[in-house]
């Protein structure tokens, strides 16, 4: 359990992955790219906390400690399935 005796925050945390398997190329390179690809296609957005993607063989993966970029509307604009992303909100 977490005790903070300051300032507290509005603050989370969310992850993401998806099997590569359900990814083209250009759709992994528009994930690891999202805030300027994200601009591209809406310019309301702004320089928000970037998530952070990583990547194995056989997945691409998402976390933030802010959730501030709608990577779930990201997702569905650049045509990614949602029903291979499995999301956890901490």
């Amino acid at each position: 359990m977490k005790i903070k005796y300051d300032f507290i925050t509005n603050s989370s945390s969310a992850s993401f992955v998806i099997s590569k398997a359900y990814l083209s190329p250009d759709q992994i390179d528009k994930i690891k790219n999202h805030i300027e690809e994200g601009k591209t296609m809406n310019p309301k957005i702004y320089d928000t906390p970037a998530w952070i993607i990583t990547e194995d063989e056989h997945t691409l993966s998402g976390d933030t400690s802010m959730d501030n970029f709608d990577m779930s509307w990201f997702l569905q604009e650049i045509g990614v399935d949602e029903k291979h992303v499995h999301y956890c909100n901490h």
